[in-house]
C-alpha cells in the first residue's frame, strides 16, 4: 500500500458540528479507520508494524461535535527487541530502489541505526518539468529536510543519529522555488495553504494546549523553513467547560515531566454531573498521582487518587463541578494519561461509550432507555453485558450492567463454515506467555481453508502450529513465525488444529486468520498452495498429476518429492517449505546465501559454515545487497583456506560491505562462516556469488626421459613427471600453478638421471647403467639390488648391453655377493640370454677400469613364480607367532596356549635349493606332569594330557613361587578325576611347612583357593586303574596387605568386614543349620604372610539331633540341596512341660513310596504314630498331644528330591493357634489359652473393621479356636479426627486410591492451640486435588491447595484451631495419595516460639518449641542441609519469643566428593527439574579392590542437550561408560575399579525431571566383558586377571584401538586398553589382491561434506574386478566415481547416484580409483564393494626391429615406448607408442617402421 504522507500527523479533516465529528485525522505512523464521522460513529486506529499503539484504540463521535478521545499516537518498539521492526524496513543501501522512480508513486522507508551512523542512499528521481523531490529526514520528532535536484542521483553525507530508528519519508512533487508541506501540528490548526518562497504559515492549538515553538515560519529562499513547525502540548492548568473533551498530562503520549502540579477543572451546567473515562493510564507508582475530587475547590471529597499502571475505573461526580490535581516528584517520568469527560443530566445515565473491538446500538441516555452492544468479528465478551438500561437505584441514575468489553479469544472450539481468528490482544501486541489452541471443526466431508491476512510474531520464540486434525497430535502441516507463512493453507479432514505459543519477552502484532470451510471436488485435488520464498511447477490438478516446486536462489526445499493427487482427492504430501538454512556445501558457477530464517530476523546462538566451490580454475566473487548483524556480537567471517582464525575478511554492523574476492590463491573455494550470541538480532544478510577466471602459468617444457601428465596450466592446475623405467626423477614430481599476481610454478622443472647403483622393488622393471644412453664414466663400483615380493623369481634379460673390455657386469643369485654367482659379462656377452634367481632377491655389481667406456646397459627384469614349501600346520594347542609365507628362506613361528609346554623347534624354515622342504618337523603342544613357575603373574596348571584322560600311576609335583609379600588365587576351570582315587592335593608354601588348603577328587567343581604364603605346592596322584578328564586351573598373583575375603558361608551369615591383620570376624548359622568350625576367627600377620586362624567354618543341615527350645526350624540333610540318599535321620523335639508342639509345613518334596518322614505324637519311634508322609503335597498343621515329637526320616539309596523346611513352636495346652500379627496395626496379648483374649490396635490414621478382640473358645468340634475372625486396618474416606496430633491418610494407602471419591476430613487441636501440619508423603494423580481450609467447613480461608508430588511440604500455619481437608480423585488415573500428620501446636507467646515446619526433604528432630528449647535438622539421602543444623527459641525483651536463626532447607548439591559405600546421587532441584546452565561433577570413591554400582532409579533430561557422563575412574580423563541423555540409561553401570567420575551438564534453554541415582560398593573379581565393536569380533570369553582377549574388524573396516587388550592384575580389574572400534573410514590405500571398500560410517548413513578418495594399488599388470553389493546415495548430489587410474584426471569408468546397484566394472590399469562424494543435504546408507584382482595383457612385444632400436622397459598399460632408427634410416609412423587401457591389449598406433633413406636425401 503506497502512503505518500505516511509519517506526517493531519489535523481534524473537518469544522465541528451538531451531527458531525470530521476526519479526526491520522496518527503519526498510523492510519484511521472509518468512512462515516457523524454522530455516534466510531473511528478506529491502528499502527504501522514495528509501531505499538498509546491512547484510545477508537474514538466516538459525541453529540457536541468532539471526538470521545484524543488522537492516539504510534511510538516504535524501544531497544528493537528481537523481531521488531518497521515494515518497509531497510538494513541497508542495497535494498532501496535502484531503478528510476517517479517521485509522485514514491513511498516511505525505514532504516535501523546501528550506534551512531546509518548508510547513504542512492535513488534516481525522475520529476516533472519544473518540479523537484524533497526527502525528509525524522530523528526522534526533529525533522531535517534535505534538498533535492531534477534528475540526480543523490549521496548525501552520513548522518549522524542516535541508536534509535531513522525514518526518510519521500515526499510528494513540490514546485521548484518551494518549502514543501510542513505538516499540522497534531491538536493544533494551520492558517495557509502556500509554501513558496516567502510564504508564511501560521499555527495555533486546540483548547486547552499551548504551541511549543514558533507560531509563525516562513519559506526562504533556501528552500527551507525558517523554523520547525510547532507542537501542541496540553496545558498544566485550564478550565473546561465544554459538554465534553479530553484531559491528557503535559506531553502525552510522551513522558510528562518532572516537579509538576497542575490542576484542571470541569465546570457543566448546573443541573449536569459529570463522568470520567480513563483511555490510558501510566505514572509513577507511590511517587506521582491524580487526584480526582467531587466538586471545585482543593477541600472537596476525593473521589479517587490513582498511580502506577493500572487503569482506573470510570467516575462520576454528585455535582457539576470536577477538580483534577496531578502531582509528579523530581524522578523517574512516565507515559501519563488520557481521560475522556463527559456531561449529562441528572435523569440521564453518562455516556457508556462504545465498546473497542464493538459497536453499540441506541443513543439515548435517558432514566429507562437501553443501549446495546456486539462485539466486532474475531472478538468475545469477556466483560460486562451485550445490553445496559438506565436504572434508579439507591437514589442514583446508573447502568443496570458493566459496558460490554471486547476481546480477541485465546483458543476455542470454531464450527461456523467461516470466520475470523485473531490473535489474543489484537489489534494490538499479543501478550506474552500464550499457549492458545483452536479446533475449527466443519461438516464431514468439507476440508477447511485459512487464509493468513495478516502475520508478524517474534521470530523463532512466538510460533503458530497449524496440524491436519482435532488435536496435538494430529499430522503437522507447519510451524510458522516472524513474517513467513504461506498465502493459505487447507486441511485434508473436516477438522484443523491451530496452536500459538509465545515466551516471556518481546511480542508483537500478531495474526489476523480468515477460514472457510471449502468442498471437495469430485474430479480434482484443491490447490495446494505455493511456497513462500518459491515457486509450483504444474496447475493441473486432477487425480495422478504431479505438481512439484523449487525455491528462490538462496533457500532449500524441505521435501523435494513431488505432490501426487490421489484418487480420495487429497494432495500425496504436504506443502513443503523453503527456508534459508544454516550452512551448507554449494557448488557452482554462482548462487546466493541468506542468513537463516531470511528475510525474518536470524536465530542466536548460530554457528553457520558455508563452503562454495566454484569451477576449477575460478575464483569467487561476493555481492552484499542486505547486510545486518548485531555489532559487536554477530559477525561474518570469509575465508578461502578453511581457516577461520586469520579470515579475509570480518564484517558486522549494518554497513553494506563492498564487493569482495575470493580464490585468488588458487583454492578454487571460499568458506563462510556466521556467528550469532544469544542477544539481539536482525535481518541478518543476503550474499549473491558468481565465478570469475584466474589468470594461467605458462606452459613448462617437458624433461628429457620423461612424461608430462596435464594439459591445464591455470592456477591450482597440477602437472606430474614420471621418468622413464631405469630413471630417478631429481626434484619435485608435481608442480602446482600458484595463485597471487605473479603466476608461477611451484617448483622448478625436475629432470630424469639414469645413477650409479640402485635398490629396486616389484614384480619389473628397469636398470640401466650410469648416463645411459649416454657412455658410462670410468672407474665405476655401482650395486644394483632386485627385490620381488617372496614366492617369486627374478629372471633378468638385456636389451642392450655394450661394454668395453675389462668393464663388467657380475650377477648374484641372493641379497648379496656372498650368494651364488649366476653369470659375470662383458662386451655384448648377456644379449639374448636370460638369468633366473632361485630366491626373490638378485644382486648385481658394475665394475668399470680408467680405460675406454661404452653405451653401457638396459636390463629388464621380471618376477615369475618359484615352489613353496607345504603349510607345516599348526600345534594341537598352539598358535602361529608369525608367519613370513610358505618361500625359500621365510620362517613360521609357534607358542602354546597357556598351561601347554612347546615340544620341538620353535622356528620353522623353509629351505632353498631345488626341493622345497621345512628345516624342522611340526612342533608339538602337552600338558606336562609337573613343572616350576616363577615370577609369572598368572598362567594355568593342566593335568598331564589334559584335555585328554591323564595316565595312570602319575606322581606330579607343581610349584608356583611369587614374589615376597604377594598371595597366589587358584580359580578352578574344569574338575573331574576318580572320586577317592586320583587326588590333587595343594598346600600352602612348601609342602615341609605341612599347611594343607585343599585336597579333592571327584566331579564337583571346587571353588576358588587362595594361599598365605608366596609360593603352592600342586600335587596329583593318579591310581592304576580308572582316568578322568582331569583339571585346568587358572592361577592369579596379587600383593598382599590383608587376609583374603573369608567370604560368607552358605545358608549363614557373619559379623565383621575387616580383614587387616588382628580383626575378627564371627559366623552365624540361619535357623535349622548347625556350624561346622569354629564361629570366630581371626586374620594374624607373620611377616607377609597373612591368613585366617582357625579356618572359616560352614554352615550345613544336619541330619537329625536333640531340639529343646521353645521354637525352631527342621530341615531335610544338606538342605538347601536334594538329601543324599541311604540316610536315616531322626529328630526328637521337647519342649516345656503343660505346652504341645506346633509343626507348620513349608516345603515338602520327597520321593513317593520310598523316601518318608514318620512323625511320632511322643518321645521316641514307639509312641503313637501321627502320619507317615511322601510325595510334594505340603501336610496339614500338626499338634502334639505331650510336649514331645519324634520325626524319622529315611531315604532310599535312589532318586533324591529337594527335602522339607518345618516349623515348629511351643504352645500352651488347650490353646488356639496363634492367628498372628495385623498389617497397618499392631497386637496386645501373646496368651493362647482358652479363654485368653488378643486385641488388635490400629496406627495412626487406620480405622479397624471387624471385631478388635478375639477369645479363645472351644470350637464345636473340641478344639480351642478363636471366636472371630481377624480384623484388617484400612484407610477411611474422610472421618473426625481430634487430639493433640495425629494422622489422616488417603483412601487405602499406602495402596493406590480408588478414582471418583471426595473425602472430608475434619481436625479438631484443643483451644488455645492451633493446627501445625505436614504431609510426609505426597503423590496424586493429574487432576486430583488436596484443599485444605482453615477451619471447619469449605466457606473457610484456603490454606492451600495441592497436586502432583509434594512429600515433604508443611502446610501454612493455621489461624484457628480446627482445619478441614477436602480430598477429590476425579481422573481416571490414580496415584498412593498422601500421609498427613498435625499436631497442635500453642500459639506464639514471650515464653514459645512459633512451630517449626520439616524441611522439605528433611525430617525435624524435636518438637519442643519453648524458650531454651533447640531443634535439630537432617536431610534426605542426597540432599544436604542449607543454613544452620540446628535453632534455638530464644527470650526477647518486652517482644514475642524467637528463633535464633531461620530454619534450614534440604538442597540437591550440585556435585561433591562421595567417599560413603552407598548412597544417593540426585540431579540439582530432584523432584523438580533442573535448572538451565548446570556443570556439576560428582566423585565417588571406595575403597580399594571394590567396585561401584549404580542403579538408575528415574532419569529424564533434555534430549541431546542435557547430558550425565560417567567415566570410570577417578576424572575425565578415565575411559567414558557413556554419556546419557533423554530417557535412553541402562538399569545397571558397573565400574572396573574403585572410583566413578559424574559429570552433568545443561544448556541454556529446556530442563527436564532430571535424575535419581543410587550406588553401592561390589566386589570385584574379574574384568568386566568388554563389548564387541560394531562390524566387528571378539576372540576370548574368559576375562579374568591376564585374560587376553582380542578383536578383529570386518572386511572394510579399519580398527580404531588396540586390537589385544589384557585383563590387569592387582586391586583395581581393569583392561589394559579400552575396546577398539571398527569404522569405515573416508578413503584410504589398498594393497591386497582382494578387498572391500565401505562409504564411512556404512551401514549407518554417511556424513554430509564429504569428499573420500580411496586408491586400489595392484601389482603392475593386474586390474581390478569391482561389484558393487550396496549402493544408496541422494540422487544427483551425492555421488561414486571410479576412475581407471591413480588421477583425478583419469579416465572415470563409472559415475553413479540414487538407489540402483551398479553393475560390474573392470578397470584396466594396476592403479584404480574410487571418489566419492557428498554434499550439506540428505545422508543415505552409501554403498558396499567388493574388488578383486585380475591378471592384464601385455601389449604386443614390438621386437625384432628391423633396422632399428626400441626404448623402455614394460609393455603394460600405460608404459611407452619410443623408436629410433640405424644410420641411414629414417622411422616411418609415430616414434612413441603407449600402451592403451582396456581388456584388450594394444598400442595407441600401428608400429612405425624403418626404410633405408634414398640417394641423394638430406
Amino acid at each position: 500500500m503506497c502512503l505518500p504522507h505516511l509519517i506526517l500527523l493531519l489535523g481534524c479533516a473537518g469544522t465541528a458540528q451538531a451531527i458531525t465529528c470530521g476526519h479526526p485525522g491520522n496518527p503519526a505512523n498510523g492510519l484511521t479507520q472509518g468512512t462515516q464521522f457523524n454522530l455516534n460513529d466510531v473511528a478506529k486506529f491502528v499502527c504501522n508494524t514495528g509501531y505499538r499503539l498509546e491512547g484510545a484504540a477508537q474514538s466516538q463521535c459525541l453529540a457536541n461535535g468532539q471526538w470521545s478521545s484524543t488522537l492516539p499516537a504510534c511510538r516504535g518498539k524501544s531497544a528493537l527487541p528481537r523481531g521488531a521492526g518497521l515494515p518497509p524496513v531497510l538494513t541497508d543501501c542495497s535494498a532501496f530502489p535502484k531503478s528510476s522512480l517517479n517521485a509522485a508513486a514514491l513511498r516511505a522507508f525505514v532504516l535501523m541505526a546501528e550506534g551512531c551512523r546509518v548508510c547513504p542512499w542512492q535513488a534516481w528521481f525522475n520529476t516533472s518539468p519544473g518540479r523537484r523531490v524533497a526527502v525528509a529526514v525524522f530523528i526522534r520528532g526533529l525533522t531535517m529536510a534535505v534538498p533535492g535536484t531534477h534528475g540526480w542521483t543523490h549521496s548525501p553525507a552520513w548522518v549522524t543519529a542516535i541508536p534509535s530508528l531513522l525514518l526518510l519519508s519521500f515526499l510528494s512533487e513540490i514546485d521548484q522555488g518551494s518549502c514543501g508541506d510542513p505538516g499540522i501540528p497534531a491538536y493544533g490548526r494551520r492558517e495557509g495553504s502556500t509554501f513558496r518562497h516567502g510564504d508564511s504559515l501560521k499555527f495555533e492549538c486546540q483548547p486547552a494546549f499551548e504551541l511549543k515553538g514558533q507560531k509563525t515560519i516562513t519559506c526562504q529562499k533556501s528552500s527551507q523553513w525558517s523554523a520547525q513547525k510547532p507542537v501542541c502540548v496540553f496545558s498544566c492548568f485550564f478550565n473546561f467547560t465544554t459538554p465534553s473533551g479530553i484531559v491528557l498530562s503535559p506531553n502525552y503520549p510522551e513522558e510528562y515531566g518532572s516537579s509538576l502540579h497542575c490542576v484542571w477543572l470541569i465546570i457543566a451546567k448546573p443541573e449536569s454531573r459529570i463522568h470520567l473515562a480513563f483511555n490510558d493510564f501510566d505514572v509513577e507508582p507511590q511517587f506521582d498521582f491524580l487526584a480526582v475530587k467531587d466538586g471545585g475547590t482543593a477541600e472537596s471529597p476525593v473521589l479517587g487518587t490513582f498511580s502506577g499502571s493500572q487503569i482506573p475505573s470510570s467516575l462520576t461526580s454528585s455535582g457539576h463541578v470536577a477538580r483534577l490535581e496531578f502531582q509528579t516528584d523530581h524522578s523517574m517520568e512516565k507515559r501519563g494519561f488520557n481521560i475522556t469527560f463527559t456531561t449529562f443530566r441528572h435523569n440521564e445515565c453518562p455516556d457508556p461509550g462504545v465498546p473497542v473491538n464493538g459497536k453499540r446500538f441506541g443513543d439515548s441516555l435517558q432514566l429507562g432507555s437501553s443501549v446495546s452492544f456486539l462485539c466486532d468479528e474475531g472478538f468475545i465478551r469477556t466483560h460486562g453485558s451485550e445490553t445496559i438500561t438506565c436504572i434508579l437505584k439507591e437514589g442514583n441514575v446508573v447502568w443496570n450492567n458493566a459496558v460490554l468489553r471486547c476481546e480477541a479469544p485465546c483458543g476455542g472450539h470454531l464450527t461456523s463454515p467461516s470466520g475470523t481468528i485473531l490473535s489474543p490482544g489484537w489489534p494490538g501486541f499479543y501478550k506474552d506467555s500464550l499457549s492458545c489452541a483452536w479446533v475449527i471443526e466443519a461438516q464431514p466431508g468439507y476440508p477447511i481453508k485459512i487464509t493468513f491476512d495478516r502475520f508478524k510474531t517474534e521470530v523463532n520464540y512466538d510460533t503458530l502450529e497449524v496440524r491436519d486434525g482435532r488435536s496435538y497430535s494430529s499430522p503437522l502441516i507447519g510451524v510458522y513465525d516472524g513474517t513467513q507463512v504461506p498465502q493459505f493453507l487447507i486441511s485434508t479432514s473436516n477438522y484443523l488444529y491451530l496452536l500459538f505459543t509465545t515466551d516471556k519477552s518481546h511480542s508483537d502484532i500478531g495474526f489476523q486468520i480468515r477460514y472457510e470451510t471449502v468442498k471437495l471436488q469430485s474430479d480434482h485435488c484443491l490447490d495446494p498452495g505455493i511456497p513462500v520464498n518459491g515457486q509450483r511447477h504444474g496447475n493441473d490438478f486432477y487425480v495422478g498429476a504431479l505438481v512439484t516446486f523449487s525455491c528462490d536462489s538462496g533457500y532449500t526445499l524441505s521435501d523435494n518429492e513431488a505432490l501426487e493427487c490421489e484418487p480420495n482427492f487429497q494432495w500425496s504430501r504436504p506443502l513443503p517449505s523453503c527456508e534459508a538454512l544454516c550452512g551448507g556445501y554449494i557448488r557452482g558457477s554462482s548462487g546466493t546465501i541468506l542468513s537463516p530464517g531470511f528475510p525474518d530476523f536470524y536465530p542466536n546462538n548460530l554457528n553457520c559454515t558455508w563452503t562454495i566451490e566454484t569451477s576449477h580454475g575460478k575464483g569467487v566473487f561476493f555481492t552484499f545487497h542486505t547486510f545486518h548483524l548485531e555489532n559487536g556480537h554477530d559477525y561474518l567471517l570469509i575465508t578461502e583456506n578453511s581457516s577461520f582464525a586469520q579470515p579475509l575478511k570480518q564484517l558486522t554492523g549494518s554497513r553494506l560491505p563492498a564487493p569482495l574476492s575470493a580464490g585468488l590463491f588458487g583454492n578454487f573455494s571460499a568458506q563462510i562462516r556466521f556467528i550469532s550470541d544469544f542477544s539481539m538480532s536482525y535481518e541478518g544478510f543476503n550474499i549473491t556469488f558468481s565465478e570469475y577466471d584466474l589468470e594461467p602459468c605458462d606452459e613448462p617444457e617437458v624433461p628429457a626421459y620423461s612424461i608430462r601428465k596435464g594439459l591445464q596450466f591455470g592456477v591450482g592446475d597440477v602437472l606430474t613427471f614420471s621418468c622413464f623405467p631405469g630413471y630417478r626423477l631429481e626434484g619435485t614430481a608435481r608442480i602446482t600453478c600458484l595463485g597471487g599476481r605473479r603466476r608461477v610454478w611451484s617448483s622448478p622443472l625436475p629432470r630424469c638421471v639414469a645413477e650409479c647403483g640402485s635398490s629396486v622393488t616389484g614384480t619389473q622393471g628397469v636398470l640401466l647403467s650410469p648416463n645411459y644412453p649416454i657412455n658410462y664414466n670410468n672407474n665405476h663400483e655401482c650395486i644394483y639390488s632386485i627385490q620381488t615380493q617372496p614366492g617369486k623369481g627374478i629372471q633378468l634379460k638385456a636389451r642392450t648391453f655394450e661394454l668395453e673390455a675389462g668393464d663388467v657386469l657380475k650377477v648374484y643369485d641372493g641379497s648379496n655377493s656372498s650368494a651364488r654367482l649366476l653369470g659375470s659379462f662383458s662386451r655384448s656377452e648377456m644379449l639374448s640370454t636370460s638369468i633366473n634367481s632361485t630366491s626373490s632377491s638378485m644382486w648385481l655389481e658394475f665394475i668399470t677400469n680408467s680405460e675406454n667406456t661404452s653405451k653401457g646397459f638396459e636390463l629388464q627384469f621380471s618376477s615369475f613364480e618359484l615352489i613353496k614349501c607345504e603349510d607345516p600346520g599348526i600345534p594341537q594347542f598352539g598358535y602361529k607367532v608369525h608367519d613370513e609365507g610358505h618361500f625359500a628362506g621365510s620362517s613360521v613361528s609357534f607358542s602354546c596356549d597357556p598351561g601347554y609346554t612347546l615340544r620341538g623347534s620353535r622356528v620353522l624354515v623353509c629351505l632353498t635349493g631345488e626341493r622345497r622342504a621345512w628345516d624342522q618337523p611340526l612342533p608339538t603342544c602337552v600338558a606336562e606332569c609337573g613343572g616350576s613357575i616363577k615370577g609369572e603373574t598368572s598362567g594355568r596348571i593342566l593335568s598331564p594330557g589334559y584335555p585328554t584322560p591323564y595316565d595312570h600311576n602319575l606322581n606330579c609335583i607343581w610349584s608356583i613361587e611369587a614374589e615376597a609379600g604377594c598371595t597366589i588365587g587358584l580359580h578352578f576351570m574344569v574338575f573331574h578325576t576318580e572320586e577317592f582315587h586320583d587326588v590333587l592335593r595343594i598346600w600352602d608354601g612348601p609342602v615341609e611347612n605341612g599347611i594343607l588348603l585343599k585336597e579333592m577328587s571327584g566331579s564337583i567343581l571346587p571353588g576358588d583357593i587362595h594361599s598365605t604364603f608366596n609360593s603352592v605346592i600342586l600335587q596329583f596322584n593318579t591310581d592304576f586303574f580308572t582316568s578322568k578328564q582331569g583339571f585346568a586351573i587358572q592361577f592369579s598373583v596379587s600383593t598382599a596387605t590383608s587376609c583374603n575375603d573369608p567370604g560368607i558361608p552358605q545358608n549363614g551369615s557373619r559379623s565383621g568386614d575387616s580383614k587387616e591383620a588382628g580383626d575378627s570376624i564371627v559366623f552365624q548359622c540361619n535357623p535349622g543349620y548347625a556350624l561346622q568350625g569354629e564361629a570366630k576367627i581371626t586374620c594374624v600377620q607373620i611377616e607377609n604372610r597373612f591368613f585366617w586362624q582357625p579356618d572359616p567354618p560352614s554352615c550345613t543341615a544336619p541330619c537329625g539331633g536333640i531340639l529343646t527350645g521353645p521354637a525352631g526350624v527342621i530341615l531335610s540333610p544338606q538342605y538347601p540341596e536334594p538329601y543324599p540318599p541311604g540316610k536315616e535321620c531322626d529328630w526328637k523335639l521337647t519342649v516345656s512341660p503343660d505346652y504341645v508342639i506346633a509343626l507348620v509345613f513349608n516345603i515338602f518334596s520327597l520321593e513317593p513310596g520310598y523316601d518318608f518322614l514318620h512323625i511320632y505324637d511322643g518321645p521316641d519311634s514307639l509312641s503313637p504314630l501321627i502320619g507317615s508322609f511322601y510325595g510334594s503335597q505340603l501336610p496339614e498343621r500338626i499338634e502334639s498331644s505331650s510336649n514331645s515329637l519324634f520325626l524319622a526320616f529315611r531315604s532310599d539309596a535312589s532318586v533324591s528330591n529337594a527335602g522339607f523346611v518345618i516349623e515348629y513352636t511351643e504352645n500352651p495346652r488347650e490353646s488356639c493357634f496363634d492367628p498372628g500379627s495385623i498389617k497397618n496395626g499392631t497386637r496386645v496379648g501373646t496368651d493362647l489359652k482358652l479363654g485368653s483374649t488378643i486385641t488388635y490396635y490400629c496406627d495412626g490414621g487406620y480405622d479397624i473393621e471387624g471385631v478388635s478382640t478375639l477369645t479363645c473358645i472351644m470350637g464345636e468340634d473340641g478344639k480351642p479356636a478363636w471366636n472371630k475372625p481377624r480384623p484388617t486396618c484400612t484407610a477411611p474416606c474422610g472421618g473426625q479426627y481430634t487430639g493433640s496430633d495425629g494422622v489422616v491418610l488417603s483412601p487405602n494407602y499406602p495402596q493406590n486410591y480408588t478414582s471418583g471419591q471426595v473425602c472430608l476430613y475434619f481436625i479438631v487441636v484443643p483451644k488455645d492451640y492451633v493446627v501445625f501440619g505436614q504431609f510426609a508423603f505426597f503423590q496424586t494423580a493429574l487432576n486430583d486435588i488436596i484443599e485444605v481450609h482453615d477451619g471447619p467447613n469449605q466457606h473457610s480461608r484456603l490454606l492451600s491447595s495441592l497436586s502432583g508430588s509434594h512429600t515433604g511440604e508443611s502446610l501454612p500455619l493455621a489461624t484457628t484451631n480446627q482445619i478441614l481437608i477436602k480430598f477429590s480423585s476425579k481422573g481416571q488415573s490414580t496415584a498412593k495419595g498422601f500421609h498427613f500428620v498435625y499436631q497442635a501446636v500453642p500459639r506464639t507467646s514471650a515464653t514459645q516460639c512459633s512451630s517449626v515446619p520439616e524441611p522439605r526433604y528433611g525430617r525435624r528432630l524435636g518438637s519442643d518449641f519453648a524458650v531454651g528449647a533447640v531443634v535439630r535438622f537432617e536431610c534426605s539421602a542426597g540432599y544436604v542441609l542449607q543454613g544452620s543444623r540446628s535453632i534455638e527459641c530464644l527470650t526477647m525483651p518486652g517482644a514475642l519469643a524467637q528463633w535464633n536463626v531461620s530454619v534450614p532447607t534440604c538442597v540437591v548439591p550440585c556435585g561433591g566428593n562421595l567417599t560413603e559405600r552407598k548412597g544417593t546421587i540426585l540431579s540439582p532441584g530432584f523432584p523438580e527439574p533442573y535448572l538451565n546452565s548446570l556443570n556439576c561433577v560428582w566423585k565417588i570413591s571406595v575403597p580399594e579392590g571394590a567396585g561401584i554400582q549404580i542403579q538408575v532409579i528415574s532419569f529424564v533430561t533434555e534430549q541431546n542437550w542435557d547430558s550425565l557422563e560417567v567415566f570410570d575412574g577417578g576424572d575425565n580423563t578415565a575411559t567414558m561408560l557413556g554419556s546419557f541423555s533423554g530417557t535412553t540409561v541402562p538399569a545397571l553401570l558397573n565400574s572396573t575399579s574403585n572410583q566413578l567420575y559424574l559429570h552433568f551438564y545443561s544448556d541454556i534453554s529446556v530442563s527436564a525431571a532430571g535424575f535419581h541415582l543410587e550406588y553401592k560398593t561390589v566386589g570385584l573379581s574379574s574384568c568386566p566383558e568388554p563389548p564387541v565393536p560394531g562390524n566387528g569380533l571378539k576372540v576370548g570369553e574368559r576375562y579374568l586377571v591376564n585374560d587376553v582377549v582380542s578383536f578383529q574388524c570386518e572386511p572394510g573396516y579399519a580398527l580404531q584401538g588396540h586390537s589385544h587388550i589384557s585383563c590387569m592384575p592387582g586391586t583395581v580389574r581393569r583392561w589394559n586398553y579400552p575396546p577398539p572400534l571398527c569404522i569405515a573410514q573416508c578413503g584410504g590405500t589398498a594393497e591386497e589382491m582382494e578387498g572391500v571398500l565401505l562409504s564411512p560410517g556404512f551401514p549407518g548413513n554417511y556424513p554430509s561434506n564429504l569428499d573420500c578418495t580411496w586408491r586400489i594399488l595392484l601389482p603392475v599388470g593386474f586390474g581390478a574386478h569391482i561389484q558393487f553389493l550396496n549402493f544408496s546415495t541422494e540422487p544427483n548430489h551425492d555421488f561414486v566415481e571410479v576412475r581407471n587410474g591413480p588421477y583425478d584426471t583419469s579416465n572415470v569408468i563409472g559415475r553413479f547416484s540414487g538407489t540402483e546397484i551398479p553393475g560390474s566394472l573392470l578397470s584396466t590399469s594396476h592403479e584404480t580409483t574410487v571418489y566419492f562424494h557428498s554434499d550439506h543435504s540428505q545422508n543415505k546408507p552409501g554403498f558396499k564393494l567388493e574388488y578383486q584382482a585380475y591378471e592384464l595383457q601385455e601389449c604386443p612385444d614390438p621386437e625384432p626391429f628391423a633396422n632399428g632400436v626400441v626404448r623402455g622397459a614394460g609393455y603394460n598399460v600405460g608404459q611407452s615406448i619410443s623408436f629410433e632408427c640405424l644410420p641411414g634410416y629414417q622411422l616411418i609412423g609415430h616414434p612413441v607408442l603407449t600402451c592403451q587401457h582396456g581388456t584388450n591389449r594394444n598400442w595407441d598406433h600401428p608400429l612405425p617402421r624403418c626404410e633405408g633413406m634414398a640417394l641423394g636425401s638430406p
